[in-house]
């Protein structure tokens, strides 16, 4: 067998890419499944460097901007519903495109929410950088309709003992009313946070983040920034 020149290699294989891309590029059924397999490859395969698209997941460990939130409720959800699928996977990385392929179109297009879902980063730190990804999570947040009440409640360890006593009897005004705010005013700041907790614990009040889209701009017209024209 001859043994071709790695220059001659690296020119006929970037021809073969050429082809993958345009061909790739007319098929989304594939698409997903190339996308899928690329994300799965280096979520649940540490180290495997088995994908061809090159697509790489960012993931950011939420445990260390809030302290036990794998071991909340929904926590506990995401990550039975991780192991589910890290259960499933074969265990040769190599038979990984297989596996996607031979998934039927529902569980394909879950496993690849999945994968996407891992990635989200809608953390605002200090001086974050970011307002734009961080306007596009409230959009996110609107085009899945999430609702905070169904994975978040103002406890004193979650919120009302982290605030100031205006921040405490702002929530009780906001969920409950007037009247049960001024009712707490006379109290030191722990007890009040106490009192708090079961006045809202039947109330559906949530912290104002995250905001939707609609919330934040009051239309869906998109923003051409300065500087940041489409290329």
């Amino acid at each position: 067998e001859q043994r071709l020149s790695d220059t001659l290699v690296r020119d006929l294989t970037a021809h073969q890419t050429l082809g993958l891309r345009l061909n790739l590029s007319e098929q989304p059924d594939v698409a997903v499944v190339a996308v899928t397999h690329a994300l799965a490859a280096q979520i649940f395969y540490v180290g495997a460097n088995a994908h061809v698209v090159g697509i790489q997941p960012v993931k950011t460990d939420l445990a260390t901007h809030a302290v036990g939130i794998e071991d909340t409720p929904v926590g506990k959800v995401w990550s039975d519903r991780h192991a589910n699928w890290a259960r499933q996977m074969p265990r040769d990385v190599a038979k990984l495109w297989e596996f996607v392929v031979e998934l039927d179109h529902d569980s394909r297009m879950a496993l690849f929410a999945h994968c996407a879902a891992l990635t989200v980063n809608a953390v605002k730190l200090p001086f974050d950088l970011r307002p734009r990804a961080l306007a596009v999570a409230g959009r996110l947040a609107g085009a899945v309709a999430l609702d905070m009440i169904g994975y978040w409640r103002p406890t004193v360890q979650s919120y009302l003992g982290r605030v100031t006593k205006a921040g405490i009897l702002e929530a009780v005004s906001e969920g409950v009313s007037e009247e049960a705010a001024e009712s707490l005013s006379g109290m030191k700041k722990a007890e009040m946070a106490a009192a708090a907790e079961q006045l809202l614990a039947a109330t559906d009040w949530v912290t104002p983040l995250p905001r939707t889209a609609k919330e934040e701009d009051g239309d869906g017209a998109p923003e051409r920034a300065q500087g940041h024209d489409i290329c």
